[in-house]
């Protein structure tokens, strides 16, 4: 009988491990919940042909209005699109998503969900569900180039784990912790670093409609930096997720800055046991809260910078090794190993102009920063 292997997102994947794939995923498909030996069976392939675990996570982003961006999945494109924007206080925010940083919480979120389920599993642990609460501080001064010795990304992320597993003990639920620990990719990437590179494409504007770009302005902009290098105690922003799962690998989640929008489903594949792939995997949410990140940042600098800029587009990739998630071989990193991408911009400046906005927003991003400065989240576990 052919080991259950992962279909999609792999790299160098030879003909007969993507027949494999193929059945494997026609089998787990009716796998509403994750089994311990599915799980060790997905072990052992990937222990035989490493290369099948190799995967590709992927966003893509695209913003026109304002600090607006659309955001989508190519490896999941059938979830549709979803916004992500600024909320009103910052110039040409207009609230019509959450915030790309609130993104990146509810990925640490739901990838915690995602692996005590998982390990829990595997360790014959019974879990009924897995709540995550997560908050990150960041200070806008950074953001906006008010004080060059504030961090751009977060400083501090928090959180706290409720799993209901009535018949654990404590020794067992410290054991889990142990596991999640070391083996969540999200916690792994947050509290690590990894090869990024981003490149650059410019393209003409000619044709394109005039973006609606009311409230946003240099002046505004620079207003709000004033203020908030004035009092800075006004830059502290605390970020927030709240998600919880209850059957198989499937977790909702809400942003509790902004509860009007959402809740936003996030789930496996269905080639992973247990998952039903009802919505992105926390990997690819990451990618995008860089992607539309990116956007965001192009944009006000663009402004902050009086240079024209009519259109921006994201496209991010990640390699992630599912051996250091599920625990296989040595030494192999849980988290992402390389990100790149290309950001590309059209408009009618120079190379010049637009290679200087490009040192600005590097400088500036705060998920580029939170991609390149670890920050360890500091996460709790509780039973319900």
């Amino acid at each position: 009988t052919d080991s259950p292997a992962f279909p999609s997102r792999e790299l160098g994947a030879t003909s007969n491990q993507r027949e494999s794939s193929k059945r494997s995923a026609h089998f787990l498909a009716a796998m509403e919940e994750p089994t311990k030996e599915a799980i060790a069976d997905v072990q052992a392939a990937f222990a035989a042909e490493p290369a099948a675990a190799m995967m590709t996570y992927k966003a893509k982003s695209a913003l026109v209005d304002g600090l607006s961006t659309t955001l989508s999945y190519p490896n999941t494109p059938e979830h549709g699109e979803m916004a992500v924007d600024e909320p009103p206080v910052m110039p040409g925010g207009k609230d019509k998503g959450p915030n790309p940083m609130d993104l990146c919480l509810a990925a640490l979120g739901t990838c915690q969900e995602i692996s005590y389920k998982a390990f829990a599993t595997v360790m014959g642990i019974e879990v009924k569900s897995v709540a995550a609460v997560i908050e990150g501080e960041l200070d806008l001064r950074g953001f906006l180039g008010v004080d060059p010795n504030t961090p751009m990304g977060f400083s501090k992320i928090t959180g706290t784990v409720t799993v209901d597993a009535p018949d654990a003990t404590d020794e067992q639920l410290a054991a889990l912790k142990g596991a999640v620990d070391a083996h969540c990719p999200m916690c792994d990437f947050l509290g690590g670093t990894c090869t990024m590179t981003l490149g650059l494409d410019c393209k003409p504007s000619e044709g394109l409609a005039a973006g609606n770009d009311e409230g946003l302005s240099a002046e505004a902009i620079g207003d709000l930096g004033a203020a908030l290098g004035a009092d800075p105690a006004a830059a502290m922003v605390i970020y927030k997720s709240s998600s919880k799962l209850e059957k198989g690998l499937c977790t909702s989640v809400t942003l509790p800055n902004t509860p009007h929008h959402g809740p936003y489903v996030i789930d496996e594949p269905s080639a992973m046991p247990g998952g039903q792939n009802k919505g992105p995997n926390p990997m690819d949410l990451c990618l995008g809260a860089l992607s539309t990140c990116q956007d965001i940042t192009y944009k006000a600098y663009a402004t902050a910078m009086s240079i024209p800029l009519a259109k921006v587009e994201t496209s991010i990739e990640g390699d992630l090794d599912l051996r250091g998630f599920l625990g296989v071989g040595e030494g192999v990193r849980p988290g992402f190993q390389a990100i790149r991408g290309t950001v590309t911009l059209y408009s009618s400046a120079s190379e010049e102009q637009l290679k200087t906005l490009k040192g600005a927003v590097d400088a500036h991003c705060p998920m580029c920063a939170t991609v390149c400065q670890p920050v360890c989240p500091d996460l709790k576990v509780v039973k319900a």
